[in-house]
């Protein structure tokens, strides 16, 4: 078991069989992110601790752990990866992270991981200088490690690219699946493939190697996007821990809007243009009620996930491409985990 002075969060007990192999990986990563979250400045100190709580499932970083240990000569060797390897992990979750505090500012979201979110609480610039003084120390601890550090601070410049992609989509009622692929593949599924990708190359996999596993954790990522878009419209607060209902107020055509915008405007008389226009009036008294109806009222959110499911297929086919080991189960069974949350 993962030690409990560490104060990680203890995982699902299917997601304990999977990170069975990165056991001790695992133990070392939050060791080194204990003494990251902390500081001896007062108030940054209160900050870094309250955000500590914001660990979830390390998804990101277990990607780079197996990756590590899949194209090492000993995958299931019990020995934590080198340091080299946590860090890179570490870097990672800290990106996140940033990533987390800066949406729940652009989403006025009030909780997280069931605790308030840093705008909230403290307000606005402290938590846009949070989510910089996090992004801050990654980059600083990307450079110790030697050829990641370009290939992570692309990753963090594409994810702010994917961010200002969606900022500057807002109540576009015409917003096309293409266009929201693109900045969910920017804004999040990036850094899962990142993740798989520096595995690979730290322990020395070709380029054709890193390449197929970056593609396995942008699928899995993309999945995961859309799954958390759909459990934005119709999720229970209480189940997920984190505020729901914000994309519609901000504007944001997730793909279940844009499958249901389709569905209904092809389908002719009033819901299209109904639905247009609670879309561009999210602030209106019952418009998240009438547009959950709506849902109810089809088979959307069905083929919604059915397309997640598509990205999560096309995933664990990725992994033909790379040879068998010990470890091919345990990156197709975390891939069938993401999306194991309930809608």
């Amino acid at each position: 078991m993962v030690e409990e002075n560490l104060e990680v969060a203890p995982f699902p007990n299917e997601l304990s069989r999977i990170y069975a192999p990165i056991e001790s990986d695992l133990v070392e990563i939050n060791r080194y992110l204990r003494s990251e979250f902390s500081s001896s400045e007062p108030f940054i100190g209160e900050l870094l601790g309250h955000i500590a709580q914001y660990r979830g499932k390390q998804i990101r970083p277990a990607c780079t752990f197996l990756g590590a240990r899949a194209f090492s000569s000993d995958p299931l060797s019990t020995v934590p990866l080198s340091l080299d390897a946590i860090k890179c992990g570490a870097v990672i979750e800290l990106i996140h992270t940033a990533t987390l505090v800066h949406d729940d500012l652009l989403d006025d979201a009030t909780i997280r991981r069931r605790v308030e979110t840093v705008n909230k609480r403290w307000g606005e610039r402290a938590a846009v200088l949070l989510g910089d003084f996090i992004y801050s120390r990654g980059f600083s601890i990307s450079t110790e490690v030697q050829g990641v550090s370009r290939i992570l601070a692309d990753t963090t410049h594409m994810i702010c690219e994917g961010e200002l992609l969606q900022v500057g989509s807002a109540f576009d009622v015409d917003l096309t699946e293409e266009r929201y692929y693109e900045i969910i593949r920017k804004k999040t599924a990036i850094l899962y493939g990142m993740a798989c990708r520096v595995g690979a190359m730290l322990a020395g996999a070709s380029r054709e190697h890193q390449l197929v596993m970056e593609e396995f954790g942008t699928s899995i990522g993309m999945a995961f996007q859309i799954a958390d878009d759909a459990l934005d419209l119709v999720g229970d607060e209480k189940i997920v821990g984190k505020s729901l209902g914000t994309d519609l107020k901000k504007g944001k055509l997730t793909l279940p809007i844009i499958r249901l915008r389709d569905r209904l405007c092809a389908g002719g008389g009033g819901k299209g243009q109904e639905l247009l226009w609670l879309l561009k009036h999210p602030n209106e008294m019952g418009t998240q009620t009438r547009i959950y109806k709506m849902f109810m009222d089809t088979d959307v959110l069905t083929e919604v996930q059915a397309t997640a499911n598509s990205f999560i297929d096309n995933a664990i086919a990725m992994l033909d491409n790379i040879p068998e080991n010990a470890l091919r189960s345990s990156f197709a069974d975390l891939a069938r985990f993401v999306l194991s949350r309930e809608l």
